[in-house]
């Protein structure tokens, strides 16, 4: 049954509207080191610290939802933690720190991006985010630019890296089965190391490349914690909040404003592979918990969710209801281009 005859049975009897409005969401007003990293935020002196460093304050709160299930932040931390012990033997660095190596990463819109960028952030590495739709000559050029010692893979792309790396002659790590879905136990040994994070390479993303070659553009990790503070002050970003998250995970919207923001205050980010204009209409006018209550996205995006909407929510009464869902529902909405 097509979406848009749903909400038309939906919106004449009203019984989902009620379902839909009932649950209000509040609105919330360089190297170094040599002791175990304390990870409750209060324990953390160094203010530039990455978001990692706050997870097992939030313990067992969803972090992510996915297509393999819901995430606490503990799993992501303890996962995070076994990848970075895996790369730092792979890469035979015996005191855990890679000394700001680079660490390229192929993963999907889910955990396995956030335990990617964790672990190349814990192992002490610069993270290179790459992306699927990508050809294999423009991942070879940014394995290659950025010097990555070090590729980490989703299953899914094992096969498309495999000939890229070896051409190259860098080593791929694909990521454990258990990321996607076990919860995480406390690995018996191991530490991350307090560091001084403030001006450590954090990562590196590559320009569109529309004035020649595209260039790699290396963030620290205090560039990164002045944009998620930023943005967390100024829309109030609580752990109360439920994101719903569809942009490719290669630029700064998709990575900083959409993902680290709500894993910063304890939120929770609800992933979908991929955009599709339907499945985001089902999912903000949903009951299905946990609610999306913040959504972002750029103009594209949203004029394809209008175009559905034309499409699809033509009966004035289906329109009634998508409006007072919307309204009662999402505090925040908008495209920060859009908003400058």
């Amino acid at each position: 049954m097509s979406i848009g005859v749903t909400l038309g049975h939906l919106a004449m009897s009203f019984w989902r509207l009620r379902c839909a409005v009932a649950s209000r969401w509040p609105t919330p007003l360089r190297r170094g080191g040599s002791s175990p990293l304390h990870t409750a935020p209060a324990a953390c002196p160094d203010k530039s610290a990455p978001v990692f460093t706050r997870a097992l304050a939030f313990g067992d709160r969803i972090a992510l939802v996915d297509q393999y299930g819901h995430h606490t932040y503990k799993d992501l931390y303890y996962h995070s933690l076994r990848l970075s012990q895996e790369v730092c033997r792979l890469r035979e660095c015996t005191g855990g720190d890679l000394q700001e190596e680079r660490v390229s990463f192929l993963c999907s819109n889910d955990v396995s991006y956030v335990v990617a960028q964790w672990a190349s952030w814990m192992s002490g590495g610069i993270a290179v985010p790459l992306y699927k739709k990508h050809p294999p000559a423009e991942l070879e050029y940014f394995i290659r630019d950025s010097r990555s010692s070090v590729v980490l893979a989703g299953q899914e792309y094992m096969e498309l890296l495999r000939p890229v790396v070896k051409k190259l002659g860098v080593p791929l790590l694909p990521l454990s089965s258990t990321v996607y879905g076990a919860a995480a136990e406390e690995p018996g040994e191991g530490k991350v190391w307090e560091q001084n994070w403030r001006d450590r390479g954090a990562m590196i993303m590559y320009t569109s490349g529309t004035t020649g070659r595209p260039k790699g553009v290396l963030s620290t990790h205090h560039n990164i914690r002045a944009m998620v503070t930023g943005l967390v002050h100024k829309w109030a970003w609580s752990k109360h909040d439920v994101i719903l998250h569809v942009l490719p995970l290669h630029h700064v919207h998709g990575v900083v404003n959409k993902l680290l923001c709500p894993l910063w205050v304890g939120a929770t980010c609800v992933m979908l592979p991929e955009f599709n204009a339907q499945l985001v209409w089902e999912k903000l006018l949903g009951c299905e918990t946990p609610r999306i209550n913040v959504f972002m996205a750029v103009p594209t995006i949203y004029a394809k969710l209008m175009d559905y909407y034309d499409r699809h929510f033509t009966q004035p009464h289906v329109q009634d209801f998508v409006r007072a869902v919307c309204e009662e529902r999402i505090r925040f909405r908008g495209d920060p281009a859009a908003r400058r």
